[in-house]
């Protein structure tokens, strides 16, 4: 076999082999897996739930919600400056606001502080139902036979049901999850997520939402933006800030976390 033939055969192999992964590379299975190991997915890594004191500058956010200057001896605010909340989060489950006081709202302010405190308990789980799906996965799955992946242009697009619901998503040719949309008989969502670039992969800082509720409502915009702290190796919220168009925005510090790990990711590794 002459030196020429050989080099002509190499190539050839080359050739072969380079296709392969080119046709690879186009499968939109395949791109869907690769891209999964971009972002961070802390549960991967055993994280399962959180426990944070939490604080809400009360004097600001009752500023900014009514419009006016809210005095230092005003009784609903000496009141809610003596609340300690609590946020719990399970990243494959639900996350909560807790509220606990040992004193009694003043009684003509009663009925509204009660309003607060339940619009921040619904903020606060709606926060972590968006969240936690993009912490635990689920945002970017491996594929399985429940979605439909296709090339979409340069970049991907995903699809498929879940317990009434249909949802769709954009990914561009980066990979980057650029569009969400989920359709239900209650509700119709389009989110666009904005992810920073750390060492521990695309961690989501900030999702806009236009929200429809019913689905045929004209759409209402919300946006969380989110701060993130290490709390041993996992990367919590330190502050969300949740802004609702022509509503108002308000913002919770997370303090004093603590985190919760499976045990099978407490287990020393085998020798």
């Amino acid at each position: 076999m002459t030196r020429k033939f050989l080099c002509l055969l190499l190539t050839a192999v080359l050739c072969l082999a380079c296709t392969t992964l080119l046709a690879q590379d186009k499968d939109p299975r395949v791109r869907l897996t690769a891209a999964h190991t971009l972002y961070y997915t802390p549960t991967a890594s055993g994280l399962k739930s959180f426990h944070c004191d939490a604080a809400i500058d009360w004097k600001s956010m009752l500023t900014r919600l009514s419009g006016v200057d809210i005095p230092d001896d005003n009784p609903a605010l000496k009141f809610l400056q003596t609340v300690h909340l609590s946020i719990d989060d399970e990243l494959k489950g639900n996350g909560s606001l807790g509220w606990t006081s040992e004193s009694n709202a003043p009684e003509d302010k009663a009925a509204a502080i009660k309003q607060i405190q339940d619009g921040l308990k619904t903020s606060v789980a709606g926060f972590f139902q968006t969240w936690n799906v993009y912490m635990n996965g689920s945002m970017v799955p491996i594929p399985d036979s429940t979605v439909t992946i296709t090339n979409a242009g340069d970049g991907l697009h995903l699809a498929g049901t879940s317990e009434g619901s249909s949802f769709d998503e954009d990914f561009d040719k980066n990979m980057l999850l650029t569009a969400v949309r989920v359709v239900n008989p209650n509700m119709k969502v389009l989110a666009t997520p904005t992810y920073a670039s750390t060492p521990d992969g695309l961690l989501v800082s900030a999702v806009t939402s236009q929200v429809s509720q019913p689905s045929t409502a004209p759409p209402a915009e919300a946006i969380f933006r989110i701060d993130y702290v290490k709390v041993e190796t996992f990367q919590i919220p330190s502050r969300v800030v949740f802004d609702i168009k022509n509503t108002g925005v308000i913002e919770i510090a997370f303090n004093s976390c603590t985190v919760s790990v499976a045990d099978w990711a407490k287990k020393p590794p085998a020798q």
